[in-house]
């Protein structure tokens, strides 16, 4: 390896890679779920006012779970899906706050659409996320409703 007298630079949310697993529940370490939990916390009860009472439903054991890791191995973006449902349904879709507008989300999004494949897909989306969902391959339906004290529209992929 070669040596050079610069300062090494942090690499940009661009530049940084994050690599993408699904597991159900039941295969999730104890680590995993517990930062899995962490994650979703951050972005949506400290960084969005949502109450804990709504983010943690009791709905987990139920999906399975997209994991995000960055270079060291850190969870730093995730999503639920609810693969044996018609249509497939998809939530807390999050990326660390510090990440967030590096392009992650869309990896992560693209990977979630592998995953659902052709299959009819929905979910409640922020309504201010609209236009990126649109560009995810998603399409709103219906009127902007409140959820978890935000506005959200019903977005919905593969409708047949």
């Amino acid at each position: 390896m070669w040596k050079t007298n610069r300062p090494q630079r942090k690499p940009t949310n661009t530049e940084m890679a994050l690599t993408f697993a699904h597991k159900p529940f039941a295969d999730l370490t104890l680590d995993e779920l517990y930062d899995l939990l962490w994650l979703r916390d951050i972005v949506f009860v400290v960084g969005q006012g949502i109450t804990a009472e709504s983010e943690v439903d009791g709905e987990d054991r139920a999906c399975t779970h997209v994991i995000g890791r960055d270079e060291a191995g850190k969870i730093v973006a995730t999503a639920r899906l609810f693969l044996g449902k018609t249509p497939v349904k998809v939530g807390r879709v999050a990326v660390h706050t510090d990440l967030q507008r590096g392009g992650h989300g869309s990896a992560l999004m693209a990977y979630v659409n592998d995953l659902i494949g052709n299959r009819a897909a929905a979910m409640s989306a922020q309504a201010h996320l609209e236009a990126w969902y649109t560009r995810m391959g998603w399409q709103r339906v219906g009127n902007v409703y409140e959820e978890a004290d935000l506005p959200h529209v019903k977005m919905i992929r593969n409708a047949a």
